[in-house]
């Protein structure tokens, strides 16, 4: 996942962010749970990072209800303005 477009899965709960991880481990999606940068407010200590080719998979494996979880695309460690929220995806803004 170096130097290519990655995701960023972030969450309300714990619980939210391991059972997206079983999800998209069931989609075939690699994910890695990593700790949640500290320029990126959640509730949650935990998000789960995915190489970026994965986007259209990870947005058809999840259920749309509107659950605290949100997708950030692109992710850059560090860098001001980290992503958006992708629009139109109500369940995960």
């Amino acid at each position: 996942m170096d130097q290519e477009e990655r995701g960023l899965l972030v969450f309300d709960s714990t619980n939210q962010a391991l059972k997206t991880e079983r999800l998209l481990e069931s989609a075939g999606v690699p994910c890695i749970v990593i700790p949640t940068p500290v320029e990126i407010t959640a509730d949650c200590g935990i998000a789960l990072l995915f190489d970026g080719k994965w986007l259209e998979t990870v947005t058809e494996a999840l259920p749309l209800e509107s659950d605290g979880r949100q997708l950030l695309f692109p992710f850059e460690r560090n860098q001001p303005g980290n992503g958006s929220v992708i629009p139109g995806k109500e369940g995960f803004a």
